[in-house]
């Protein structure tokens, strides 16, 4: 996952919109999101390399995601998608799992984390001290630590302030993330491409893209778009609605 636009509390009907991308390359291997059998409360994508995920939600209404960072060398092997795997399964707050997570946060591989227990919302990364609890607000969350700022970004925070001044739908949402515009110019192709919100580059590029609303009244949207990485495979989308349970 690469690119994690989120409004939180920003829109009184809405208090989670989400709109991701996952980037990786084309020969990993990957399942589509779906119920986990083995957890049928955790709905989300999962890689089968190392068996966590990048983006997920429970029917408690839990929401978690992890991006890379990309130019931090690792400091530990353990798997990031875990982070996402062990919050949806966790019963700690939101504040609890980070507090939690910063003790331990040098084992993982370099990552950006965000997670929501319903009530608050919480950041946490492994490059910096510390972990923070998000106001209400807009935001992007890229392949850089949340207190740096790159041209993609910048242009994803305002393009999703602009669409949430409007109607959101879905259909606006994937819009959004299929734009291949580079935010930066360079002679370097990898930089350029990488710099696009859809990427698209030998081997590599963006895999599928997740959109998530939750509704004030426990409703919960959730489409991923998987793209074809070869020309035998078709793009799918998916729809999964549900309504959360309260936590027993």
């Amino acid at each position: 996952m690469c690119l994690i636009l989120l409004s939180w509390q920003n829109d009184p009907e809405h208090p989670l919109i989400v709109a991701a991308n996952r980037d990786e390359f084309f020969q990993r291997p990957t399942l589509a999101a779906n119920f986990w059998p083995e957890h049928p409360e955790i709905l989300a994508g999962r890689d089968l390399e190392f068996g966590g995920s990048w983006l997920g939600i429970s029917r408690l209404g839990r929401f978690a995601a992890v991006t890379n960072l990309r130019e931090v060398v690792a400091s530990g092997d353990r798997s990031r998608g875990d982070l996402v795997k062990d919050f949806l399964l966790s019963t700690q707050s939101s504040s609890q799992f980070a507090e939690q997570l910063e003790s331990e946060k040098s084992h993982y591989r370099p990552f950006n984390f965000v997670a929501s227990d319903g009530n608050s919302f919480c950041y946490i990364n492994n490059v910096e001290a510390g972990w923070q609890t998000l106001a209400p607000g807009i935001y992007a969350i890229g392949n850089i630590p949340r207190s740096d700022e790159n041209a993609k970004t910048i242009k994803g925070r305002e393009d999703m302030s602009e669409l949430m001044a409007e109607h959101v739908s879905p259909q606006k949402l994937l819009n959004l993330l299929q734009d291949k515009t580079p935010t930066i110019v360079s002679d370097d192709e990898i930089h350029k491409a990488l710099s696009s919100r859809f990427v698209s580059f030998d081997g590599y590029g963006t895999r599928s893209s997740s959109i998530v609303i939750a509704s004030d009244d426990g409703c919960w949207d959730v489409w991923e778009k998987q793209y074809a990485i070869n020309a035998s495979q078709q793009e799918t989308l998916q729809h999964f609605n549900f309504t959360t349970r309260p936590n027993s």
